[in-house]
C-alpha cells in the first residue's frame, strides 16, 4: 500500500507523545522497522497505515495523524505482533493504549470498531458477561450507525438466523452473573482512575 510522505516541516508534532501511550519510552524508540509486525498482523492489509508505520510515525511525535488513524481501531488483539517483534516491544498494548488516549481526547472516529467495543462493554458491565444477539441489536440500533449505515442489520441476518438455529446464540437475556456487583465496581475504579489521568 502507497502511502503520501509526510512534510515534517508542517506536520504537528509532539515528541513527548510516545510516553503518553506506552511508559517504556525507550523500548517502543529500539523498533528497526523491519516490519514483522505488519507481516503478522491479519487485518493489515484494510488499515490506513500498517503497524509498522503506526510505529514510526509514533517515534516522530506526529499525535494527530496517529490518534485519528483506524490503524488501532482494526487491531484484533491477537498478539501475532508482539509474540513475533525481534525488539520485544508490546505492540498490542501501545494500540490498546491509543484507543484509550483517542477516546480521552475526543479524537477517534467513532467509527464501526468504537462504537461495538462501547456497546460490548455496556452489556458487560450491567449482566458481568457477553450476551452476543443483545450486543449485536444495540451496536445495530445505535443512532449513529443507523444513520451511517442503517440496513446493516440485513447484512447479519442470514448469520444471525444461522446461529440461532445451532443453539449459538439465545433470545433470552442473560442472567447476571454472582458476584455482578464486584465487576460494575470495577468499571467504576477504571472510570475514576481514566478521569485523574484526564485532569492531569
Amino acid at each position: 500500500m502507497s502511502v503520501e510522505p509526510f512534510d515534517l516541516t508542517s506536520t504537528t508534532r509532539n515528541p513527548g507523545f510516545a510516553k503518553e501511550v506506552w511508559p517504556d519510552k525507550s523500548k517502543l524508540f529500539t523498533c528497526i522497522q523491519c516490519g514483522t509486525c505488519t507481516a503478522s498482523c491479519p487485518t493489515a492489509f484494510a488499515m490506513d497505515f500498517n503497524p509498522r508505520q503506526l510505529l514510526r510515525m509514533l517515534q516522530l511525535g506526529l499525535y494527530e495523524d496517529v490518534l485519528k488513524s483506524k490503524t488501532f481501531w482494526l487491531c484484533t488483539t491477537c498478539y501475532s505482533c508482539t509474540v513475533r517483534c525481534p525488539r520485544g516491544i508490546s505492540i498490542t498494548e501501545t494500540f490498546q493504549a491509543l484507543k484509550r488516549l483517542s477516546l480521552a481526547k475526543g479524537w477517534e472516529k467513532k467509527g464501526d470498531s468504537a462504537r461495538f467495543y462501547e456497546t460490548f462493554m455496556e452489556v458487560v458491565r450491567r449482566t458481568g458477561r457477553m450476551h452476543e444477539t443483545e450486543t449485536m441489536m444495540r451496536w445495530m440500533l445505535n443512532p449513529k450507525v443507523l444513520k451511517d449505515k442503517p440496513f446493516r442489520a440485513f447484512g447479519f441476518a442470514s448469520l444471525g438466523l444461522a446461529m440461532l438455529r445451532k443453539g449459538k446464540m439465545s433470545l433470552l437475556p442473560p442472567k447476571k452473573i454472582e458476584g455482578v456487583d464486584q465487576v460494575q465496581a470495577m468499571f467504576d475504579k477504571a472510570a475514576e482512575i481514566r478521569a485523574r489521568k484526564e485532569a492531569r
